[in-house]
C-alpha cells in the first residue's frame, strides 16, 4: 500500500508559479526555433525532447501534493537541465559547467532533501503534505538548505554563475527565470505545513543567507564581460530578495505567499527576457563579450533596444512591474527592520547604477561590432512578448488571484 495519494491540484501560489513556467516555456520553445541553427556541430542530446521533459516536469511540481512525487519530478527536472547545459559539449567549459551542477545538485540539494523526507515520513507516517511538529526544524532547514541550492542562495550560489551561461539562450531564459524559482515554491510548501513556525536560529540563517546572496551579485556585477554571466548574478541577487520575504513571514508579517508568488512571475518573465535578449546579441555578433560588442547600438539599434529594455525590466525600472514588486519587499521589510529596508534600497540603487554604468560603457559607447546574422523574427517576437506580459503582470496575477 502505497503511503501517498498521487493529486495534481491548484491553489493560488501553485497557479502563479506553474503560470510562469508555462509562459516561460513557450517563450523558450519560440525563441528555440532559429536560435538553435548556430549550433553546427551534430547533437548528442535530442534537444526539443528534452527541453519538454524539462517544461512538462517543472509544470507538474507546483500541482503534486507529496513528497514522494514532488522529489521524482525534481530529478526529472535537474537531470533534463543537466542535458541541456552540456548541450554545447564540444565547448570544455560546458562539460565542466555540467560536471559542477550535476555534482553539487546531487551532495546539496538531493541529498538533503531524501533525508528530509524520509524523516518526514517517519515522523508523519506518509509522503503527503500534511501539518507536523516533530523534528520540524531539522526537517524544514535540511529542505530549505536543498532548496536554497537549487536557488542559487550564497554559499550554495557557486555553480550558477557557470552552468546558466553554458546552456543555449532560451534553456537559460527558464533556468534562471523558473527553475530556480521552484526552490522558493518548495520552501514555502514545507513552511505551511509548520504554520510558519521554526526556531530563530532557521529563521537568521535564511534572512543571512539572503543578505549575503545580495552582497555577492553587487560585487560581482562589475567583473562580468559575458553577459549570461552577468544576468546569472542577477539571478542570485534576486532570489536574495525572495528569501528575504520568506524571512520577513517567518517574522509574523502575513501576506507574503502572496507578495513572492507576485514577484516570481515579474521576475520570471523580465530575466528570460534578459537570457533571450543575450542570445540574440550572440546570434547576431557571434559572441557573449560585452568589450567584443562595444558601441551595438550602432550596428542593429533594434536588438540593442530589446536588450536595454530587459535591463530595465529586469532592474525593476518603472513602468515594469518588477518596480512595483520590489517597493512591496521594502514596505514589508520596513515592518520587520528599519534597517533591513535601508539594506534593499540600497542595494537596488546601487545595483541599477552598476547596470546604467554597463549599459552605457557597451550599448551606446563608440564602436560598432559587425553583425554576423540578422535577427531572427522568432527571438524578436518571444523577447518581445515577455517584455510586454511583465509590464501587465501585476494586474494579471491581481486577477488570477482574486478569482480563484
Amino acid at each position: 500500500m502505497f503511503a501517498f495519494d498521487f493529486t495534481l491540484t491548484l491553489d493560488k501560489v501553485s497557479l502563479l508559479f506553474a503560470l510562469n513556467v508555462g509562459i516561460l516555456g513557450l517563450a523558450a520553445i519560440v525563441a528555440s526555433l532559429k536560435y538553435m541553427d548556430i549550433y553546427e556541430f551534430k547533437p548528442k542530446i535530442p534537444y526539443y525532447p528534452t527541453l519538454l521533459v524539462f517544461i512538462i516536469s517543472m509544470l507538474l511540481i507546483p500541482m503534486v501534493r507529496d513528497w514522494f512525487s514532488f522529489l521524482f519530478l525534481w530529478e526529472v527536472m535537474t537531470l533534463a537541465s543537466y542535458f541541456l547545459i552540456i548541450y554545447d559539449y564540444p565547448e570544455e567549459s560546458a562539460k565542466k559547467a555540467g560536471w559542477k551542477y550535476f555534482v553539487t545538485m546531487h551532495l546539496f540539494d538531493t541529498t538533503p532533501l531524501i533525508f528530509a523526507i524520509v524523516l518526514y515520513y517517519a515522523v508523519t507516517g506518509t509522503f503527503n503534505f500534511t501539518q507536523f511538529t516533530q523534528y520540524k526544524d531539522i526537517i524544514v532547514f535540511l529542505m530549505f538548505f536543498g532548496f536554497a541550492t537549487k536557488c542559487g542562495l550564497f554559499p550554495m550560489h557557486f555553480w550558477l554563475p557557470d552552468a546558466h551561461p553554458a546552456a543555449p539562450s532560451p534553456v537559460s531564459a527558464i533556468l534562471s527565470g523558473a527553475m530556480v524559482e521552484l526552490g522558493v515554491y518548495g520552501t514555502i510548501r514545507i513552511l505551511d505545513l509548520v504554520d510558519w513556525r521554526v526556531s530563530s536560529w532557521v529563521i537568521y540563517a535564511i534572512g543571512l543567507m539572503a543578505m549575503l546572496s545580495m552582497v555577492s551579485a553587487i560585487l560581482s556585477y562589475p567583473l562580468q564581460d559575458d553577459v549570461k554571466r552577468l544576468f546569472a548574478w542577477s539571478t542570485i541577487d534576486n532570489m536574495g530578495w525572495m528569501f528575504l520575504l520568506i524571512f520577513a513571514g517567518l517574522l509574523g508579517i502575513t501576506g507574503v505567499e502572496k507578495d513572492i508568488s507576485y514577484y516570481v512571475v515579474a521576475h520570471g518573465l523580465a530575466k528570460a527576457a534578459a537570457f533571450i535578449s543575450a542570445g540574440a546579441l550572440l546570434y547576431v555578433f557571434g559572441t557573449k563579450s560585452l568589450s567584443k560588442m562595444k558601441g551595438f547600438m550602432n550596428s542593429d539599434a533594434f536588438t540593442a533596444g530589446l536588450f536595454a529594455a530587459s535591463i530595465f525590466a529586469l532592474e525593476g525600472v518603472p513602468p515594469f512591474n518588477l518596480f512595483f514588486n520590489k517597493l512591496n519587499i521594502i514596505k514589508t521589510l520596513l515592518e520587520v527592520s528599519q534597517g533591513l529596508a535601508i539594506f534593499v534600497a540600497v542595494e537596488w540603487v546601487i545595483a541599477f547604477i552598476i547596470f546604467l554604468k554597463i549599459f552605457h560603457a557597451y550599448v551606446i559607447s563608440e564602436g560598432e561590432p559587425e553583425v554576423k546574422r540578422k535577427l531572427p523574427a522568432s527571438l524578436a517576437f518571444s523577447i518581445v512578448v515577455l517584455l510586454v506580459l511583465s509590464l501587465i503582470s501585476q494586474f494579471m496575477c491581481d486577477f488570477i488571484w482574486a478569482r480563484w
